[in-house]
């Protein structure tokens, strides 16, 4: 435990050098404000659209009951998730680039290997290390939307709120942790880094961007600009009734969107934030039973990386 705790000190202590936490910090809080803001302008923006609607209605002497528009407050964070997605994911390849890239080139690694010191160390080290800084710069960035909700939106911010937050914090730091080792892994095995820094990319682009569009493409509820079934008027029940009659191709669909963690956290993330509205208001026992799926995939992906790369080094570099 000792030499892991002292590789990951090595490695937060490089990264705090490079500068990147600043430019990291600099970058989601720009993205943070720019999604907020105008997520909360689209909705005031319904709201006034919705009032006009409602004193013409009146105007003419209708009676109809109209619902109008509530805020829940995380449906603010879908563009948030969004941007974690991609931006995050390329953030991830690119901590898993410099870690690599430094112990190449500077030959850390290869002083490494000549003490007494095991795989696990040396990649738990760098997972350790790496995780520190995630965590702090997206708990910076939990709070700072916080109070931007409270800010921008007017938003009232409770217990349950903050609860939601924190699993956000953790489940995104898991997911940027997961291309961060996807990157190292291959920055390790493969001798032109260069090659291994692009691999790295498609892997992000078959995964972050191709596999969920071809998903979202073909889900049915997307064919039609408004929704389908929204703009049939069918009941949540009246839609399971007519998938019914697509399983096969329904199976198709969600079979390849299993394919993609990225996909994974974004059920979660939506599900947290009340972007479904199945889930606005929805306790976290109710959440976490409607995304166990998904959940368990993000963990599984996760341990998965850490497995290969560290028996990659058991193997590759013969340290036992």
């Amino acid at each position: 435990m000792n030499k892991t705790l002292i590789i990951a000190q090595k490695e937060l202590k490089d990264i705090m050098r490079s500068h990147v936490l600043l430019f990291t910090i600099l970058l989601f809080v720009f993205l943070v404000i720019v999604s907020i803001s105008v997520s909360s302008l689209i909705f005031h923006d319904q709201i006034t659209q919705f009032d006009q609607s409602a004193e013409l209605l009146k105007s003419l002497w209708k009676t109809q009951d109209l619902t109008r528009p509530t805020l829940y407050p995380l449906n603010l964070l879908r563009w948030v998730v969004n941007y974690i997605e991609i931006v995050g994911a390329i953030f991830g390849i690119f901590l898993g680039y410099m870690s690599a890239y430094r112990e190449k080139f500077s030959r850390s690694l290869s002083l490494l290997l000549s003490r007494p010191v095991r795989s696990k160390n040396i990649i738990y080290g760098k997972l350790l290390g790496n995780s520190w800084f995630i965590l702090m710069l997206l708990t910076a960035i939990g709070w700072f939307i916080l109070i931007l909700l409270s800010l921008i939106a007017g938003a009232s911010i409770g217990g349950v709120e903050f609860l939601k937050i924190g699993i956000f914090t953790i489940s995104s730091s898991i997911y940027i942790i997961i291309f961060f080792l996807i990157a190292f892994l291959l920055c390790l095995y493969q001798k032109n880094i260069v090659n291994a820094l692009i691999s790295s990319f498609l892997i992000w682009l078959v995964f972050a961007l191709i596999i969920p569009q071809i998903g979202d493409t073909m889900d049915t509820d997307n064919q039609v600009s408004g929704w389908f079934f929204k703009s049939m008027w069918l009941s949540r029940a009246d839609e399971f009734k007519v998938m019914d009659h697509f399983k096969t191709y329904e199976y198709i669909r969600t079979g390849t969107e299993h394919l993609s963690i990225t996909k994974h956290y974004e059920r979660l993330e939506f599900a947290l934030f009340g972007v479904k509205k199945d889930f606005e208001w929805k306790t976290l026992n109710y959440i976490f039973q409607e995304k166990a799926l998904d959940i368990f995939i993000l963990v599984l992906f996760f341990l998965a990386v850490i497995h290969l790369n560290t028996q990659y080094i058991a193997k590759k570099l013969t340290i036992t």
